[in-house]
């Protein structure tokens, strides 16, 4: 049985949550591959089969366990459901995860790495009110990383994304780019957005 440790270890090199995360894991994140979402799919997903019905519980006890939780629902999924409507299927359960992670304290816990794909459920979310969760997220990391002592520019480029992400829900109040995925019609403007490269 896959454990919430074999999660963190697989995406940051380590289950241990404040532990730095070398360039070889950080590199494969946000590169789009067919040999790294089949990877995902081979290894994991009948994990994110049972996280997304709810199998997985007792994950929710430890920073730990939340913190695979959300990967198993906020990433495995756009991995391995790329570009289909299944990608955005947990959701809404990694938002409630992050939610009472953040509220409750657990992400002071983690490292700078752990501690941004913790609050990105909240950068996907669809609304103002979890966009403006989002931003204050965000900035409290980058502040928590100005003091020099390593990881401020990544800090600095995880608000710089969250802002972004803000804008295009302020605009638009969804992101156009899963308008085809969600069988969504999208309005010209949102066309002309998407022709010009929108998207993230």
């Amino acid at each position: 049985m896959i454990q919430a440790a074999d999660v963190l270890k697989f995406w940051f090199g380590s289950a241990q949550l404040d532990a730095p995360v070398d360039p070889p894991h950080r590199q494969r994140w946000f590169a789009r591959s067919d040999t790294f979402d089949q990877r995902i799919e081979d290894d994991f997903g009948p994990l994110v089969e049972a996280a997304l019905a709810g199998e997985l519980e007792d994950w929710r006890t430890t920073p730990g366990g939340k913190l695979a939780l959300i990967l198993l629902c906020d990433q495995f999924t756009r991995n391995i459901y790329r570009d289909s409507e299944r990608a955005y299927a947990g959701d809404p359960l990694a938002r409630a995860l992050a939610l009472a992670a953040i509220d409750s304290g657990e992400d002071r816990e983690m490292g700078l790495f752990q501690r941004a794909f913790l609050g990105m459920p909240l950068e996907h979310g669809e609304s103002a009110a979890i966009q403006a969760r989002s931003v204050a997220y965000f900035d409290r990391l980058r502040r928590d990383y100005l003091d020099g002592a390593g990881g401020a520019a990544e800090a600095e480029s995880f608000y710089q994304y969250a802002l972004a992400h803000r804008d295009v829900i302020e605009e638009f109040g969804r992101y156009p780019h899963r308008n085809a995925a969600l069988g969504r019609t999208s309005t010209d403007e949102e066309q002309k957005w998407l022709e010009q490269g929108g998207g993230f």
